[in-house]
């Protein structure tokens, strides 16, 4: 129960911080775009899109980190955690040497001899490029303490963090409306300003709170290999994961030109504030998986997957559905005149994000597991199909919805896929997660579906209309998650939560 509490708890802290980095990014969009014009915008969705995408290797260094924090803190080894920390910040540091080496060049090469931009604005896309590299091993060298802070579910630090990001890029808004100069490496500087900033402060947090930030910088070779063992199946994941976004991005801007990457880049915005209501949640709960599987709770481990996969499905598709039914009507009053592509863009996003959420907590169970060589090989070879396939039908002459599309099948294949993979490795088997996890989400989703869509077509297209329609679509996706979305001891949860608050407002 006081794990179940901390969840609980960290999750309303992270969603105090989604929203008010919603509001801010809804905003700040529109102004962007306004100000960059249509071309700059793509221009930076697409070459800034290509640098920060090595921020990938950067979550892959992350995400093995924790895995090992969280482990290491189940079993209660105190020496173990620092060794973990100080040997992974080794590992860090090389990397960023290397990226500094190869990934530069590389980078400047294909800027300028291969992406479609206008010959008077190369310049100002090569200093995009600079700016976006030094941004990314920033972020390397420093991500290891934004381990420790989810590792210890220090989440009022992660939220505060984020409340201060949105803040500043407020004032980023404020500063291009003042200028007069090139606008678009002036936004590129003072982004990788704000986002240095934003990963100094977890660093000062976690040195001053926390022992194992201490720095002793022994090199351990059996935890080094351990590590680089995760660390190359993750980035090889993150690879792949990077070829079939930052790829697509490119495809779309040989196959259309910069016009096309902007409407990519409207989607991206809206997709990366709606995948915060999950991201929030699935943050919360992630820890709490490892713990458990290293503590051998396997019950409790289960219970968290299953669970988790579930209710981030709800969550999401609770924000994508009313999106989704009046993107157009939506894009325009956001934006007043989107991109061509736009709206479809956003609905076909949304609709893989929302696939995209079951896989976390299968891929968090195979981490805490240790079993992901033969389940990262597979499942990525499977996703990788995402691009080839793309390219073919781009060439033969498919409109640049066809990627978003064929993400969206491709990606229910991964996820049977790596369900099958590590069924062989715990007791996960592929049967058991069709009736826990598909069968209510595809009866939540397909009878929200059909309610909402077909309400839509009597919405007016007006705010007081629009606003009627969400709080109705809230309502709907909500009362089908209670239904038939969850088990009865879930619905007698819930039902003891909602008594529990309106008996203390009673009072």
């Amino acid at each position: 129960m006081s794990n179940t509490s901390r969840i609980a708890k960290n999750t309303m802290l992270l969603y105090v911080r989604m929203f008010f980095i919603m509001l801010v990014t809804l905003y700040t969009s529109r102004v962007i775009l306004e100000v960059l014009g249509v071309e700059d915008f793509g221009i930076y969705n697409v070459v800034g899109g290509i640098s920060s995408s090595f921020v990938f290797f950067s979550s892959a260094l992350s995400n093995s980190t924790q895995r090992f924090l969280n482990f290491k803190m189940g079993e209660n080894d105190a020496a173990g955690t620092r060794a973990v920390f100080n040997n992974s910040f080794i590992i860090y540091a090389a990397f960023s040497v290397i990226v500094l080496l190869i990934g530069i060049p590389l980078g400047y090469w294909f800027v300028t001899h291969k992406l479609v931009i206008p010959e008077a604005r190369m310049d100002a896309a090569v200093g995009v490029f600079f700016v976006t590299v030094f941004m990314f091993v920033a972020t390397m060298l420093l991500s290891v303490y934004d381990s420790v802070l989810i590792a210890r579910e220090n989440m009022k630090c992660y939220a505060f963090v984020g409340v201060f990001d949105a803040v500043a890029k407020l004032a980023i808004v404020y500063a291009l409306l003042l200028t007069d100069g090139d606008k678009l490496i002036l936004y590129a500087i003072l982004l990788c300003v704000v986002h240095l900033v934003s990963k100094l402060i977890p660093m000062v947090v976690c040195i001053r709170r926390y022992e194992e930030c201490k720095f002793d910088l022994r090199y351990d070779k059996d935890l080094i290999k351990q590590l680089f063992s995760f660390i190359g199946w993750n980035g090889f994941g993150c690879a792949v994961w990077m070829i079939n976004s930052q790829g697509i991005n490119v495809l779309i801007n040989t196959f259309f030109g910069t016009v096309v990457n902007a409407a990519n880049g409207i989607a991206t915005q809206v997709t990366q504030a709606v995948n915060n209501f999950s991201v929030n949640f699935f943050t919360a709960v992630r820890p709490q998986i490892v713990k458990s599987f290293a503590a051998k709770d396997y019950d409790y481990f289960n219970k968290l997957v299953y669970g988790s996969c579930r209710f981030s499905f709800y969550l999401t598709w609770m924000v994508c559905l009313p999106i989704m039914a009046k993107a157009d009507y939506i894009l325009q009053l956001w934006l007043g005149n989107p991109p061509d592509y736009a709206s479809q863009f956003v609905i076909w996003s949304l609709l893989f994000s929302a696939i995209n959420v079951l896989t976390n907590p299968v891929w968090c169970a195979a981490q805490a597991s240790g079993k992901i060589a033969k389940f990262i090989m597979i499942g990525s070879s499977v996703f990788l199909l995402v691009f080839p396939i793309s390219w073919i039908l781009l060439s033969f002459g498919f409109d640049p919805t066809i990627v978003f599309q064929v993400m969206c099948v491709v990606r229910v294949a991964y996820l049977i896929t790596i369900t099958m993979v590590l069924g062989e490795y715990i007791d996960f088997p592929l049967k058991r997660f069709l009736k826990n996890v598909a069968i209510p989400v595809l009866k939540v989703g397909g009878a929200s579906a059909l309610m909402v869509f077909y309400m839509s077509r009597y919405a007016p297209d007006n705010i007081p209309g629009l606003l009627v329609f969400i709080v109705l679509a809230l309502f709907f996706t909500m009362f089908f998650s209670y239904a038939i979305g969850m088990n009865p001891k879930e619905r007698e949860m819930v039902k003891g939560k909602v008594r529990s608050i309106l008996g203390r407002l009673s009072h």
